[in-house]
């Protein structure tokens, strides 16, 4: 294909890619919020189809058509939010990153880019981005009393009951920081997974396979993890301000990253049972959500860690 026919496909492509965008974004988004984590998906596969400036420009074009329709900063907040996580990701394909180097490149970026837009609304409005989620725990108790209340629960068990649910909301307002990077973690992978299998089924052959049976940590994560405990009991030692958050939040990390590769490797090995890609979900699922076996993926992703249960690190030598 000459020059021009690469350049009317780019233009082409681009306009269906900003249509879609557009469309989800005025209709859509009311009837499917959650779909709003792939926003990205359809640039990413731009910019790798054709060039990482089809995927900018396009994705800012869709974001300023989105503001003139809905009148307000709902599509810079859009721009600021997905255009740097489709171009961290589109570059890191095209480059040819490993796959734990694409992952945390984009998290990252996901991360600045969340508190970017976190700091840009607390300067140009009344936004308070921690009064926020205060007042949706607080109202989120006030509703779960009631209901209670409606059942005839008594007083006094109300009142321990609030009581409870305060700590609860007290320590989900502490793991702020670590949610924010497991949710912009999640947010990352799933557009690089699914982005890699859109474009492997397209042909693009060198674009590497993300299969979540082969998740795995750095070989270093062991000495690392424990070199940032140590630390973090140093400022408790000193008694540095916020030493206890800053631990809760690490602990909370380091729980989730064995959990995942925990999980990881039960999908390995239900792969080598040849079960079934349904069951292995129920199965990887009922882990994840029935909270007492949570602690075997983590214990699971703990031992992999140290002793490569898979052997991938012998594989990759």
């Amino acid at each position: 294909m000459d020059n021009n026919g690469k350049m009317k496909k780019g233009i082409i492509e681009s306009l269906i890619v900003i249509s879609i965008m557009v469309m989800y974004a005025v209709y859509g988004i009311h009837f499917l919020p959650s779909l709003m984590i792939f926003i990205p998906l359809p640039f990413i596969i731009l910019g790798i189809r054709n060039h990482i400036y089809n995927n900018i420009f396009s994705i800012i074009i869709a974001s300023l058509i989105i503001q003139l329709l809905l009148g307000s900063s709902y599509g810079a907040s859009l721009v600021l939010l997905f255009a740097p996580l489709s171009v961290a990701i589109n570059y890191c394909i095209k480059h040819k990153k490993k796959s734990m180097e694409t992952i945390l490149i984009s998290t990252a970026v996901f991360v600045l880019s969340f508190l970017l837009i976190i700091s840009l609304g607390e300067r140009v409005s009344d936004f308070n981005f921690t009064a926020q989620i205060e007042d949706f725990l607080s109202q989120s108790i006030n509703m779960q009393i009631e209901i209670f209340k409606e059942l005839g629960v008594s007083n006094d068990d109300l009142a321990r009951l609030s009581e409870s649910l305060e700590d609860q909301n007290r320590t989900i307002m502490v793991r702020i920081p670590s949610l924010l990077i497991i949710i912009s973690f999640l947010i990352s992978y799933i557009n690089i997974f699914f982005s890699s299998f859109v474009l492997r089924k397209m042909g693009y052959g060198y674009v590497p396979e993300q299969r979540f049976s082969r998740f795995r940590l750095p070989n270093n994560i062991i000495p690392g993890i424990g070199i940032m405990f140590l630390a973090a009991f140093i400022m408790k030692s000193l008694e540095v301000q916020y030493h206890g958050a800053l631990l809760l939040n690490l602990t909370f990390l380091v729980s989730f990253i064995f959990i995942v590769q925990g999980l990881a490797v039960i999908d390995f090995l239900l792969i080598r049972l040849k079960m079934k890609s349904v069951f292995r979900f129920l199965i990887l699922a009922l882990n994840i959500f029935i909270l007492p076996t949570s602690t075997i993926p983590f214990f699971i992703g703990v031992i992999d860690s140290i002793f490569d249960l898979r052997k991938l690190r012998m594989q990759k030598s």
